[in-house]
């Protein structure tokens, strides 16, 4: 087969059937019908001149990226309608409905509920172009927010929702005649903006139509910076922020099958610059800079590959988009390839990463799962936040069955052990677990189906041995091979997996790793009622702000611990560490509690690595605990929430940090709701001189260099103040390279 010719089964051909992820589905599939259709609808109303039917959603919905989640419930409820969901159809039914009404309104194929959204591409054809990481004219990210409503649509258009497909045209004709009047020098100056997946939606797109002009526009959004050290093989990625990078990466693999189909002239060149390109990130994000888990960033960026230990140091770990994402690239490789090695790691991603981050009872999402030990996370609050972790969520919760099963041609494909139910070629095909053995560690499954039928059955990468597939013969198949066999009509199949228990190291190579029971990443659940795990509407209600626990008191695993292991069923692991023995379950199902998920590990030491511990304590423990607030510089998210703004744009990497500098100012706001607060500590990069001023509330506090290790600057006692305004201004030319701003008490509140 060819990257034209295969495919996954569509949606409409699959169903779930009981088991945790059919669970999962019915728990968004709750959550996104008790949305209101009349709010997701607010802004683009607004930017269309209609008057509001209902108030829009609070939190980043009135925040600047309003609009953002409509493309993502759209996307999400058109998977479910696919499947058959009436409710979700008629929900998504509704959605289009509203948002073709503003198309029309507006009159020129536009559509969006970015602020001021109409003007801003005036603005740009004009050639004003005022562009920063993440705000583009005074807009926050409004290319990326654009992303999702298209996406949204053509997701919509796929499941044959009425309106969908001549909205989504519409919003294509506009897009290609509105980048028309841009030259490729300004769209590159715009593009230094984060832009999300528009080449992903371009290129997809350019197949739904048969519009050869989509995918020549979603390639005039291939930055060379990103695409050509990729494209030669090279990795460049540390400290770059990982959800700017991932959805544009999936657009390039988009773009080679997209060419596949509408430009098969044009594929040659492109396999060559945007397929190598995604095909190098993916193997350098999935395989060098991914935890166990499957998670890839530490407060959005990557880690450098060599060095993980902010990984298990930050509360900030993982961002749920990233590994949404990845799944989707893994997806997109595996179809163009037919490799299965890129099936094998979205699924343990997928199982392990994705799921977890829904809450099963009240549908909460996660954003950032913290990887240090005893840490845990929060999950979005009911109808407020709307975080983009919110949105990508959404749509992971519904899409679980996306890959599991796969055309073949002459064969149906089975590609992942989840339970659920095709109808391929005139026959329909189950899956579902049988027994599961518990101290043999064996996993079995059954097949079943009501016509004589061809299958291919993926054999996980986990299992121990071989698979051992029983039916009118049997066959046994090594892990990452397939097993090929005929069933008949009425017949069984039953599929033998034997776990495999190991630890698996951290990519970087350090003393961490994580135990691992055949498909499942175990974990210590740590019950704590001391901390909320439902997250607020504030702007960083998404990060577990919670104490910090020590890292020297989390039990250390010798080489030997899991050849040692006791298994007591399906993922349940009694394990010896210097500790004691503990009990260890799967991360999946751990909610509402602190957790640890990765381990240190000793070749024989255990003070010595005890020790190491408690040096990465001392130089930050102490600190987190007197921090009230944080300021990372040239972080997105961190920027975000403290309202940062610039009058100009200078960021970049030195090393594991990120900084931020300017010639002229930079304000932003500072809370310590304890109102205990009287000082700042501003850190730079170490050997920058320049001065700094600093203003507090319209008072100087600060003008000179930033000292090594950093500058601590009282700014008053403490008088109960909960927002501060703080200013930091060159002095002569421009500012130190600034790294971190934290707002401090005296004492610790632990």
């Amino acid at each position: 087969m060819t990257a034209a010719t295969r495919r996954f089964l569509p949606l409409s051909s699959v169903r779930l059937l009981d088991g945790p992820d059919a669970a999962a589905q019915r728990t968004v599939r709750d959550t996104l019908l008790r949305l209101d259709v009349d709010r997701l609808l607010a802004p683009f109303r607004r930017e269309a001149g209609l008057p509001a039917s209902a108030p829009g959603y609070p939190g980043w919905e009135a925040e600047g990226l309003d609009g953002h989640t409509a493309g993502h419930v759209l996307s999400a409820l058109s998977a479910l309608a696919a499947q058959g969901d009436d409710d979700a159809r008629e929900a998504a039914t509704a959605l289009v409905d509203g948002m073709r009404a503003c198309q029309l309104a507006i009159g020129t194929g536009y559509l969006g509920g970015v602020p001021d959204g109409v003007a801003l591409w005036d603005e740009l054809a004009a050639g004003r172009i005022d562009a920063g990481a993440f705000h583009l004219n005074g807009r926050w990210v409004p290319l990326y927010n654009l992303h999702k409503t298209l996406a949204g649509l053509l997701d919509a258009a796929l499941v044959a929702l009425p309106q969908a497909d001549v909205a989504v045209e519409a919003f294509g004709q506009w897009w290609l005649q509105t980048l028309a009047g841009i030259d490729d020098d300004a769209l590159a100056g715009i593009l230094r903006t984060e832009f999300g997946g528009v080449p992903d939606a371009l290129a997809r797109l350019a197949v739904h139509l048969g519009d050869r002009r989509l995918l020549e526009l979603a390639r005039r959004f291939v930055p060379e910076v990103l695409v050509a050290p990729l494209a030669a093989g090279r990795d460049e990625l540390d400290g770059l922020h990982a959800n700017t990078q991932i959805p544009v990466v999936v657009g390039f693999a988009a773009i080679e099958r997209a060419a596949a189909v509408v430009a098969p002239d044009l594929l040659p060149d492109i396999s060559a610059r945007e397929g190598a390109a995604a095909r190098t990130f993916f193997d350098a994000v999935a395989y060098a800079r991914s935890s166990p888990l499957g998670g890839d960033s530490v407060r959005e960026h990557f880690p450098a590959r060599d060095d993980f230990l902010a990984m298990f140091t930050a509360r900030e770990g993982p961002e749920s988009c990233n590994t949404f994402n990845m799944v989707k690239l893994a997806g997109d490789l595996h179809l163009l390839a037919g490799d299965d090695a890129y099936l094998q790691w979205a699924e343990h991603a997928r199982a392990n990463h994705l799921r977890s981050t829904q809450h099963p009872d009240h549908g909460g999402l996660v954003y950032f799962t913290s990887h240090r030990p005893g840490h845990y996370r929060v999950y979005a609050p009911e109808a407020e936040g709307f975080w983009c972790c919110m949105g990508s969520g959404f749509e992971a919760q519904a899409s679980h069955a996306a890959h599991v099963f796969a055309d073949g041609g002459d064969r149906l494909e089975v590609n992942a052990f989840v339970a659920a139910e095709a109808t391929w070629g005139g026959a329909t095909v189950s899956v579902r677990p049988a027994a599961i053995g518990a101290a043999a560690g064996v996993d079995e499954w059954t097949i079943d189906a009501d016509a004589d039928v061809r299958l291919s059955v993926l054999v996980p990468d986990w299992v121990e041995g071989v698979a051992t597939v029983t039916a009118a013969t049997v066959h046994e198949g090594a892990p990452g091979t397939r097993v090929a066999f005929e069933l008949a009509a009425g017949e069984r199949a039953t599929i033998s997996l034997p776990r495999a228990l190991r630890l698996v190291p951290t990519a970087d190579g350090s003393a961490w790793g994580s135990v691992v029971d055949g498909p499942d990443v175990l974990a210590l659940r740590e019950p704590d009622d001391a901390v909320a795990y439902r997250g607020g509407a504030a702007r960083m209600g998404h990060i577990a702000v919670g104490p910090l626990r020590p890292l020297a008191a989390t039990p250390i695993l010798a080489p030997d611990a899991v050849a040692r292991a006791e298994r007591l069923g399906r993922g349940q692991v009694r394990i010896a560490t210097d500790h004691g023995v503990i009990a260890l379950e799967p991360f999946a199902g751990i909610h509402d509690a602190r957790y640890t998920l990765v381990w240190p590990t000793t070749g024989g030491d255990v003070e010595q690595r005890r020790a190491e511990l408690a040096a990465v304590d001392a130089a930050s423990l102490a600190l987190d605990a007197r921090t009230r607030d944080v300021v990372r510089f040239g972080e997105q998210q961190p920027e975000s929430d403290h309202r940062l703004t610039a009058t100009d744009e200078q960021i970049g990497v030195e090393g594991p940090a990120r900084w931020r500098r300017t010639t002229g100012a930079i304000a932003l706001t500072v809370t310590d709701w304890s109102g205990s607060a009287d000082r700042l500590l501003l850190r730079a990069i170490e050997g920058d001189d320049e001065a700094v001023r600093v203003r507090v509330r319209d008072r100087v506090v600060h003008e000179a260099p930033i000292d090594p290790g950093g500058s601590t600057i009282a700014i008053g006692p403490a008088d109960g103040t909960v927002e501060f305004g703080v200013v930091l201004e060159a002095v002569r030319e421009r500012t130190p390279r600034l790294v971190e701003l934290r707002l401090l008490a005296a004492d610790s509140d632990r």
